[in-house]
């Protein structure tokens, strides 16, 4: 699973603690690929991560199969993956797609 996100050998040896945000963000996005859960709750998913793995994010997302409820300013990942929009505007939750 890690190889396929773009680790090499060298990194599959590294301690998580020495890794950097994005390979930290890679592992744990890896963990949550193979642990069965009913629903995911994201903050900013594509913080962090190359283009590559928000690649592999999204076609994760579009075909897991419970709930995922994501905040993200990356109106392109928003766009190729939400079913549903919703926005706070003012303490006031409204409906956009």
């Amino acid at each position: 699973m890690l190889s396929n996100l773009g680790f090499n050998k060298i990194q599959l040896q590294t301690p998580l603690k020495q890794l950097s945000g994005g390979e930290a963000t890679r592992v744990a996005m890896a963990e949550m690929f193979i642990k069965p859960t009913n629903v995911l709750v994201l903050d900013e998913p594509t913080n962090f991560i190359d283009v590559f793995t928000i690649e592999a994010l999204e076609v994760f997302l579009k075909n897991y199969p419970g709930t995922v409820i994501f905040t993200s300013h990356d109106d392109k990942f928003v766009n190729r993956v939400a079913q549903q929009i919703y926005k706070i505007d003012n303490q006031t939750l409204h409906h956009i797609l």
